[in-house]
Formats: structure tokens, C-alpha cells, sequence
């Protein structure tokens, strides 16, 4: 897969999305699947799992969880805006918590590159168990855009 590749095409969003995901040693270690990559909104989920909580006691899951999940799912939303195979770091991200991710539950993160710029690409996400009206968290992140490509 060249730089001059058509990122509209859904095979090809596919294929990007699946070695993106394998290629970052934390995605696989918690388990993070790529669930859509369609359209404009990526879509990732994480199965429940009883080491992810923070609080076994009360079941709720441990906040770094889904903050490491949003931030690889909006990487992956602005790897997939950008254009070519441009590698891009995370430079900040901020998430706000509004409920707990409770245990027993899957949870999903659906994010979208919102604006694209020639050094920085913004995204944001939400984090939620099922019910997009009561999410456990919103994100928002900017992205650096390193110029260098992911084969070289």
C-alpha cells in the first residue's frame, strides 16, 4: 500500500484501520477492536474485562482505560482524514468524565477528525455503554502531523 491511496475507498479504510491497530502494543493489550471505519465517525469497542476496574468494589471501570482507548480511536480518525500515510502523534488531550463505565459492559468510542491543519488535526470522541444519550466520558485531542510516513 503506496502513499497515493484513496483513504474514501471502505476496503481500503479497512485494511488501514486493522494495521493500525495492530501495530500500537496497547491496543492489543487491552483488547481494542476497530468496530466501523465507514464513514466520518470511527468506531471502536472494548470488551469488558474484570482487570480493567478501578474500583472492584463499587464495579467501575478504571478511567485510563478509556482514556487510552479514545486517544487510539481518534488517532485513528485523523490517520484516516489526513492525507497519504503520514504518521501523526498525540500532543494533547484532555477528557472530560461524566458517568462511570460500569462493570459487565462493553465499551465504545466514536470518534471523527473535526479539522485538519498543515502541522496539527483535532478530533473528538465520546465514550459510552451502549446508550450515544449517556456517554461515560467526551474527548478531545490534537494530533501533530510528524510529515514523515508510516513506511518509511
Amino acid at each position: 500500500m503506496g502513499e497515493d491511496i484513496d483513504k474514501r475507498d471502505p476496503a481500503v479504510r479497512e485494511t488501514i484501520a486493522g494495521r493500525f491497530n495492530r501495530m500500537i502494543p496497547h491496543n492489543q493489550a487491552i483488547g481494542l477492536q476497530v468496530a466501523d471505519v465507514a464513514g466520518e465517525r470511527i468506531r471502536t469497542t472494548l470488551a469488558y474485562r474484570a482487570e480493567f476496574l478501578g474500583d472492584p468494589e463499587a464495579g467501575l471501570w478504571h478511567t485510563a482505560i478509556g482514556t487510552t482507548a479514545a486517544d487510539s480511536t481518534c488517532g485513528l480518525a485523523v490517520f484516516l482524514a489526513i492525507p497519504g500515510l503520514e504518521s501523526v502523534a498525540t500532543i494533547d488531550l484532555r477528557m472530560d468524565y461524566l458517568r462511570p463505565a460500569v462493570a459487565g459492559r462493553a465499551l465504545e468510542i466514536e470518534a471523527r477528525c473535526y479539522h485538519v491543519t498543515q502541522c496539527v488535526a483535532f478530533a473528538e470522541a465520546t465514550l459510552h455503554q451502549g446508550d450515544r444519550e449517556r456517554p461515560t466520558a467526551r474527548c478531545t485531542a490534537a494530533f501533530m502531523r510528524t510529515g514523515r510516513s508510516v513506511l518509511a
